[in-house]
This record gives C-alpha cells, structure tokens and sequence, in this order.
C-alpha cells in the first residue's frame, strides 16, 4: 500500500538534528558555572532547541502506530531490527573500544578496564555513550506499538487519554513535586505508571498527524506551547532561579513548535521543501555520527578537549564554538552520511 509522502515528518527530523547539534555545543549550560560571561546565553539554546529527541519520538509515533495498515507485525520488527537494532549494536561496540582512550564530550567516557564483562555492564547501563539513551527509549516504544497500534482503528479518544495520563503523571506531578518539596514517588507504586518511556510523545504524534485535534485547538496548543518556552527564556535570563518557571516541562513546548512547524510546511508546495526528503535521511546517522566530529574539532580546530576541563570550559564559553560546531557538523555529516547509505557495504550500519 502506498502512502502520501509527509513532507512536515522530513522538516521536523532536519529540524530535530540541528536542535541536538546545538544542545551539545552548549552544555555549558550544565556546568551551573553562573559566572561564566556566556552562560546565560548557553542556557537560552537549550531552552529553544530542548525539544530535539521528542520530535524524533513524535515522528516515530506518527509513522509507526498504524504500521498494521502497510503490513504485519513480524515485518515490523524486521524493519525495526535492521533499522534501528542493529546500527545500535554495532556503534555501541565501536564507541566502547573508541572511549577505550577517547573522550567525545557530550557522549563517551574513558572505559579505564575495558573487558567483556565491562562492556556487557555497560551496554545494558547506557554507559558506553550516553548520547544513546534515545536508541534505548524508542527501542522499549517498538515493543509496546503492536498493543497501541489496534486502537488507531476507532479508539483515538483512549490514545489521547494515555497522552493526558503522560502529562499528569510525569509532567504534572513532577511540576508540583518540584515546587512544593513534596516526593509523589513512593516505594510501592513505579511513577509515571503508563507514562514511562516517553510514551506520550509517541502518541501524541500520531494524533496531531490525524487531525485529531482541530484547528482551533491546534492554534491553541501553539500558543500553550510557544508560552510554555517564553516563560522558559524569561527564567534563563534570571539563571534559572525562578522556582515556578523553573519547573516548566518541555512537553507542551515540543508539542506546540511540532503542530506549529507542520502548519507551515503544509502551506508551503511540495517542490520548496522536498530537499529535506533527502536531508532528513541523514538525521540519525548524525545523532549517531557527530560525537566524533565534535571531539576532532575540539582538538584540531579549537586545542582543547574535555580531558582539560579548565581549558575546554572557556571553549565552551565561546559564543563562535556553539554556533560554530553545530553548524560544520551538520555541513561535514549530511554528505558522508548520504553517501554511506548508498554502499552496500556500510549502509546496514548506518540508521
């Protein structure tokens, strides 16, 4: 069965890269280093490109929950296997023997007793690159979309209750948890129940590609949103210490800039945006690919690395550096990627 090409899902994974590319050229915003003269602008970028993976989750959802109406669900996790299982596997085994001697900052951190047995507690711990918490998170979804996936049919009422249960669980209670000190988490009860794995983002992009909300509701979920991140700059520029906005999730940011970026490219013809068909392709070999690129140039281009922290934190002061490093990633990453898709020999490698 063919399906009409969703040019806004090719944008919004472009979009998406470009996001976490610049989420980590400014980890300075994670140092608490308030004294630093470009860390309030540090903390700025992360609030706008903070959505980053929860539109890859919402592209997964909104492509993935009705895969029934295409083909079955075995063929399903063989997509998912060759697509996503084993590149995963396979760079999780290179980075080990990468960070054997390598810091890539964000991402690796030096294995000092590499072993088999090292590896195995690694992987299983997300200790071998933490930039891969994604690849564990929309693998957990995949096994859970074959029980979702039925109720696409004529149950799109009870997706957008388990959406609304997500945001009460994890964002709700988490919002009053933080302001008022007291833990909602207790011994006997696994909070966000339903809500683990990120699994609101993954529905609700399958909801927004369904019209199920309408138009109104839509402008109205953009504006929740795009306040949601105002309030957001409002405290960065105050370094975070207001406790009412200090607590403000990105949910409801990624959910308005996703339905707001959709809106545009719909409205947009299809010859100014198929570019980014192509573009989007390289998406995830990017997330996978650019913890090198960024280690090479921290090192051969700006003389410093995270091994020299004092050093490496006034390179990461630099305004040049974090719009720099983003940007001659993805410029160095979108060919190579595409091209490596194209080899037979490597492309199984590359997600």
């Amino acid at each position: 069965m063919k399906t009409k090409r969703l040019y806004y899902i090719d944008v919004l994974n472009c979009v998406a890269i470009i996001f976490v590319l610049f989420l980590h050229s400014t980890q300075l915003a994670h140092t608490e280093n308030t004294n630093l003269s470009h860390y309030r602008l540090a903390l700025v970028i992360q609030s706008i490109c903070y959505p980053a993976v929860y539109i890859f989750l919402m592209n997964s959802g909104a492509t993935l929950l009705d895969y029934r109406k295409k083909y079955s669900t075995t063929i399903f996790f063989k997509k998912r296997v060759y697509r996503v299982l084993i590149p995963f596997l396979a760079w999780s085994l290179i980075y080990y023997f990468y960070s054997i001697s390598h810091i890539a900052y964000p991402g690796t951190t030096i294995q000092s007793h590499p072993s088999f047995i090292n590896f195995i507690k690694a992987f299983v711990n997300n200790d071998i690159n933490a930039l891969f918490w994604f690849f564990y998170t929309i693998l957990a979804l995949y096994l859970i979309v074959p029980i979702v996936s039925p109720l696409v049919e004529k149950h799109l009422n009870t997706l957008f209750y388990i959406v609304v249960m997500f945001f009460l669980c994890s964002n709700g209670l988490q919002f009053i948890s933080n302001l008022t000190e007291i833990n909602f988490r207790t011994s006997f009860i696994s909070q966000p129940l339903i809500s683990s794995s990120y699994l609101g983002f993954f529905i609700v992009g399958y909801l927004i590609k369904v019209n199920y909300f309408n138009n109104r509701q839509q402008i109205i979920l953009i504006i929740i949103g795009m306040t949601s991140l105002m309030l957001n700059l409002v405290n960065d520029l105050f370094y975070g210490k207001i406790q009412l906005f200090n607590n403000m999730d990105p949910f409801l940011y990624s959910v308005g800039i996703y339905i707001l970026i959709k809106k545009i490219v719909e409205k947009l013809s299809n010859d100014k945006i198929k570019i980014f068909t192509t573009l989007s392709g390289a998406s995830l070999g990017i997330y996978v690919l650019h913890p090198f690129i960024y280690e090479l140039m921290d090192k051969y281009v700006y003389g410093t690395t995270a091994d020299n922290w004092q050093s490496f934190l006034q390179l990461m002061n630099n305004p040049i550096y974090m719009f720099s490093l983003p940007i001659v990633t993805y410029f160095i990453l979108t060919p190579t990627i595409l091209l490596l898709k194209r080899i037979k020999l490597t492309r199984v490698f590359i997600p």
